[in-house]
């Protein structure tokens, strides 16, 4: 079956109807123009209809998602449930998602050896993947310019509390072997990090071919300059997918329409086992946090200088760095604002619905 080649796996054919079965088309890429879809054996173009824009943007098609046309592959009609999400708080203002990619199997975070490197952003991307539950990766870039690359890499397995960590020149195929070990036949991997630190060089260099420009890093403050502007699903010689788009300096972590304010608590039970540091268990600081927490004498603890609070304890006994319970604070604020804020978002939209459907004038028309 072709679509197997496209990640096609039960848990999208169990969504199908008998009379569907062969209606599924996965998103390759988002244009201008409209959705690149695929069935493994041709491509076709759609444009989203207008009622896909009365959504939300998170409950609109995404590159990765798979997708059911009509007869004449002319129009979505909807897409099947995903297994997973990558998303980000939209910049500015307003209260929006932006998608970055849907049915991803592993996360492969960039980040280069000079001044870009940020162990908070990798700390942010490693939330991302861990609310998402996709397996992470961290490659670091340009080791080939840096005076002590293995610096930056004992930092960034630091911030990844034992994520897998790759420190590679993308130019130099004998270093790629880590990267190439995780692209399997249909498995879709998707590339996140800042504008410049080489995403599209390493995937060209995976790909053995031009799939982007590439353009150099500013040298006076190593920040990057957009060469993607497009996220498009690509299709390796070796049979895996690697998702590409723009790169991304502000990364809000958001929460999706409808999920629950993430939990900041949560009491251990009577006889539940200890909780293991991430650097020994190959997790994620966040949840090593989480799982302290539940230990505090308090239940609404700040975790700052109220007695009894099993974090400061950890801080103290040399088991968790102040850092990181700094940066798991930071970001458990930042996604606690962005759901009240999409929260508030939805009820506006309800009275819109409301107020459109007695003929009345919308929020936007006052």
């Amino acid at each position: 079956m072709q679509l197997a080649s496209l990640g096609w796996r039960p848990f999208f054919a169990d969504q199908l109807a008998a009379n569907e079965a062969t209606a599924a088309l996965r998103v390759m890429g988002i244009h201008r123009g409209g959705h690149v879809l695929s069935d493994g054996v041709r491509d076709v173009r759609i444009r989203l209809g207008r009622l896909w824009y009365r959504q939300a943007p998170e409950n609109r098609p995404a590159v990765g998602d798979w997708v059911l046309t009509d007869q004449h592959r002319s129009k979505i009609e909807r897409f099947l449930k995903r297994q997973n999400v990558l998303r980000r708080m939209a910049s500015g203002a307003k209260a929006d998602v932006q998608l970055i990619g849907a049915n991803i199997d592993t996360l492969v975070i960039v980040s280069s050896c000079n001044a870009e490197f940020s162990m908070a952003r990798l700390q942010r991307y490693l939330t991302v993947a861990a609310d998402a539950e996709i397996e992470p990766l961290i490659v670091l870039t340009k080791a080939d310019l840096a005076t002590s690359a293995e610096g930056y890499g004992q930092r960034a397995r630091e911030a990844g509390g034992g994520v897998a960590v790759e420190v590679v020149n993308a130019l130099d195929a004998a270093m790629l072997g880590g990267i190439r070990a995780r692209l399997q036949p249909a498995c879709t991997v998707a590339l996140l990090g800042s504008s410049g630190v080489g995403k599209t060089t390493l995937l060209n260099a995976l790909a053995g071919a031009e799939f982007g420009a590439t353009r150099a890093i500013r040298e006076s403050d190593a920040k990057g300059r957009h060469t993607t502007t497009q996220r498009l699903l690509h299709r390796l010689p070796d049979g895996s997918l690697v998702l590409d788009g723009p790169g991304v300096r502000e990364f809000g972590v958001a929460v999706g329409a409808g999920d629950p304010l993430p939990a900041t608590k949560q009491r251990l039970t009577r006889g539940a086992s200890a909780a293991v540091a991430p650097r020994t268990a190959g997790g994620h600081w966040g949840a090593y946090i989480e799982a302290l927490a539940g230990g505090c004498r308090f239940a609404d603890c700040r975790h700052d200088t109220e007695p009894g609070c099993a974090i400061q304890t950890a801080i103290a006994e040399g088991r968790l760095q102040r850092r990181h319970v700094e940066g798991y604070l930071k970001l458990r604020d930042e996604r606690n604002r962005h759901a009240t804020s999409l929260a508030a978002r939805d009820r506006r939209d309800q009275r819109g619905r409301r107020r459109q459907r007695r003929g009345e004038p919308t929020d936007d028309e006052h």
